[in-house]
């Protein structure tokens, strides 16, 4: 297996669950799984330069911070200053010795205008000497637990620090992290299903589901139209990215008719689960579920197109876009995954993959899962089964991330 190396990354969000930055994280090999010091040195440096020279800011930013994790080594050396200030947040990692030398580059870096965090944070640390010098303290709720949290956040603020909770899981959790204070939040709780007896769905989403309804049994189009027209706003965002997300071509579509026909049924389904997600989140377009969901869907579509390309596998693109988008559904709407995909009438296929990972669709389901946790062992064992190099998973992940920025944009216009 190669040793490419490639950017992960995991959203960080505000008190309104609006992803505002991302932690980017080294992933590369089974040789990587148990890292030396040496290695945890090239992995930083290679996370810098992948980011800033090999796919560029935007790509992997799309206009967001990122926050770059730092040995000591790395954090003293002339690197840092190769990197552009407003988009970086230098992460000191938890390991490094809180010695005067640190001391003395914390005070030099932040009066050059960098911006510093702390990882790991926990009660009594012994790095109080540093925060003075940082802007953010990252707080590891699995070390600290719920009880302490609110003094915790109380006496970080009260030294102006932002607080962000890191390794936050489920709702409960984010819960007592927003209730104690803290500005900014980390970790898969958005992607965790919350199954509320009785919950009530946005009359949109109530649109798209029927739409998913009748796309799934193959509709009549003018049905299909029918119904986006019965909410407007839906209808002028299917046209904004069915005209910005790379499908138009040099047609302009101007009317929901125009969509529908010119992306066909097979298509639309796409569009209709995109919408889905988009419509009714606090978030907006920068919702963290919205962006995990739209990424497993697309990064599911590239690897089937790739592998059917070569006779590997003949899984269909669109089939496995919908899967990917439609893994978080219940946490979107807080009910059971088998009663949703039950009420839509999905394929068997699709159904197998969605309640219980099973067949080819389900096992790229995995392989999406996998690159999200950073399960190397998993990644590789998907990768063999694909015929896949991971040079161009790698190249499909980055692929994706343009794909996304484009569009939050178009949801956003």
């Amino acid at each position: 297996m190669s040793e490419a190396a490639f950017v992960g990354r995991q959203a960080i969000v505000d008190r309104d669950r609006k992803v505002v930055a991302y932690e980017l994280l080294y992933r590369r090999g089974r040789a990587s799984v148990v890292a030396d010091f040496d290695e945890q040195n090239e992995a930083a440096v290679r996370v810098i330069a992948n980011t800033f020279a090999s796919l560029g800011e935007e790509a992997v930013l799309g206009g967001l911070v990122g926050f770059f994790n730092v040995t000591r080594e790395v954090f003293l050396s002339d690197t840092i200053h190769a990197l552009p200030k407003e988009r970086v947040v230098l992460e000191l990692l938890e390991h490094v010795e809180p010695d005067r030398e640190i001391e003395l580059r914390c005070r030099a870096l932040r009066e050059a205008g960098y911006t510093i965090a702390l990882d790991d944070w926990v009660l009594d640390d012994p790095r109080a000497n540093l925060l003075p010098f940082v802007d953010v303290v990252k707080v590891d709720l699995p070390s600290v637990g719920l009880r302490p949290l609110r003094r915790l956040a109380r006496t970080l603020r009260d030294a102006g620090k932002l607080t962000l909770a890191e390794k936050v899981e489920t709702q409960a959790e984010f819960d007592a992290c927003f209730k104690a204070g803290f500005d900014r939040f980390q970790g898969y709780f958005f992607s965790r299903p919350v199954v509320l007896e009785g919950t009530l769905v946005d009359p949109s989403q109530t649109t798209l589901l029927r739409l998913l309804q009748q796309l799934s049994v193959g509709a009549e189009t003018s049905a299909i139209v029918d119904s986006f027209k019965q909410d407007a706003k839906l209808g002028v965002n299917l046209i904004r990215i069915v005209n910005t997300a790379g499908h138009a071509g040099r047609l302009r579509i101007e009317s929901i008719e125009d969509g529908v026909r010119h992306l066909g049924l097979a298509h639309l389904s796409r569009w209709v689960s995109v919408l889905l997600f988009a419509q009714g989140r606090k978030g907006g377009v920068r919702d963290p579920l919205l962006t995990l969901a739209a990424h497993r869907g697309r990064l599911m579509e590239l690897v089937a197109e790739d592998a059917a390309s070569r006779g590997r596998h003949g899984i269909d693109r669109e089939r496995a876009f919908l899967v990917g988008m439609l893994s978080l559904v219940d946490a979107l709407l807080g009910r059971p995954i088998e009663e949703i995909v039950r009420a839509l009438r999905l394929a068997p296929e699709i159904e197998a993959a969605l309640v219980r990972r099973e067949g080819d669709l389900g096992r790229l389901l995995g392989l999406a899962e996998a690159a999200e946790r950073g399960d190397v062992d998993a990644i590789e064992t998907a990768l063999a089964w694909l015929g896949l190099p991971l040079e161009t998973f790698q190249a499909q992940e980055h692929a994706v991330y343009t794909w996304i920025h484009a569009l939050q944009q178009s949801l956003s216009a």
